[in-house]
């Protein structure tokens, strides 16, 4: 056993212990694989810690100090399974595998560990390494890194974005129950459209939802957006672009009152119609292109209705979009600042 409290340095603590009394044996008689092996780790600046022989008699360095708690120092020189009992079910398969030759990585492993005299759920990050000698394999190197906290972070984090994101649901469906109650006298066309666009803006929030609000893929937009209303193949095409959740939502329903209005009044209204969609980054900005083909002759709208003003509003909803009618179809052309795309 260690003939010192833990509190001197791990190098003092190690020459310091008895190691006759452990399958290890005497410091000084140690194999050139354990004694290179054991220098490695010491000299690493992180959680590392070696398992050797059959037993996994343990060693570690300092950084693995803080993992080990109140085992410490009573896991040197002792037996995994001993330093380990609470966990050990979880630990034996991996340590068998690595044992076999084989390199282990796991992340955010979840395991209920008691090390400062209750239990506690954590989760970790674990390299398991074959150590050889020779054809044998005599040993396990071990780094470590406690993802407890973060892992935490991101489980509390999500549970507030579900939550937010059943509060948003709820609104727009409480939203849309009052404007067809309100909107009961008008013209039934209306009252679709505004179901419609109401209905695309739930779906962008459920696609930014599972993301974490983290925003979203222009493509993964474009494809879900025109997806939900036609089934015809739409040539869609561009590189990966990142949008913050305000620019998302904003695409997303620009892509569906354009694939609306194709599948009512443009190409997409007769057989043999075509739409193309693409993107591309250009000097520093984004360059979107909605086009038409195939279909009867597009003309400008009689009236600015909520549609012509969402389309002429851009990407970023000040501008910078150029819509054309013509013979061969309605084409619009968005034009955005790249680095803006992104902003929250």
């Amino acid at each position: 056993m260690p003939s010192s409290t833990g509190a001197a340095p791990m190098p003092a603590l190690i020459d310091a212990f008895d190691w006759a009394t452990t399958p290890l044996g005497p410091k000084r008689d140690w194999s050139p694989a354990l004694s290179i092996t054991y220098d490695m780790m010491m000299g690493m600046g992180f959680a590392a810690s070696v398992m050797w022989g059959p037993e996994r008699t343990l060693l570690y360095n300092g950084a693995y100090i803080p993992l080990l708690g109140q085992k410490h120092p009573n896991a040197l020189g002792r037996p995994l399974d001993q330093v380990w009992h609470e966990v050990w079910d979880d630990l034996r398969p991996l340590t068998e595998r690595a044992l076999a030759g084989e390199t282990v990585f796991l992340e955010d492993l979840p395991l209920t560990m008691v090390r400062n005299g209750y239990s506690e759920d954590t989760c970790w990050v674990l390299s398991y390494s074959p150590v050889r000698d020779g054809d044998a394999i005599v040993g396990i190197l071990n780094i470590a890194i406690e993802t407890t906290e973060r892992v935490r972070g991101e489980q509390h984090r999500q549970m507030l974005v579900d939550e937010c994101g059943h509060r948003v649901k709820n609104t727009l469906a409480l939203v849309q129950a009052v404007a067809r109650s309100t909107l009961s006298g008008v013209d039934r066309d209306v009252l679709e459209r505004f179901d419609e666009r109401l209905n695309a803006i739930a779906k962008t929030q459920q696609t930014l939802d599972e993301k974490a609000w983290n925003g979203g893929d222009l493509g993964e937009i474009v494809r879900e957006a025109v997806g939900n209303l036609v089934r015809r193949p739409v040539s869609i095409s561009g590189p990966s672009v990142h949008l913050s959740p305000r620019v998302a939502q904003t695409v997303a329903l620009i892509i569906h009152e354009l694939t609306t209005n194709a599948f009512k009044h443009g190409a997409l209204a007769k057989p043999g119609g075509r739409v193309s969609v693409d993107w591309r980054l250009d000097e520093g900005e984004l360059v979107l292109t909605w086009i038409e083909g195939g279909g009867a002759p597009a003309h400008p709208p009689l009236k600015t209705g909520f549609g012509v003003k969402l389309l002429a509003r851009g990407l970023l909803g000040c501008g910078g979009a150029d819509l054309r009618y013509g013979v061969e179809g309605f084409s619009a052309t968005f034009i955005a600042p790249a680095s803006r795309l992104t902003d929250s």
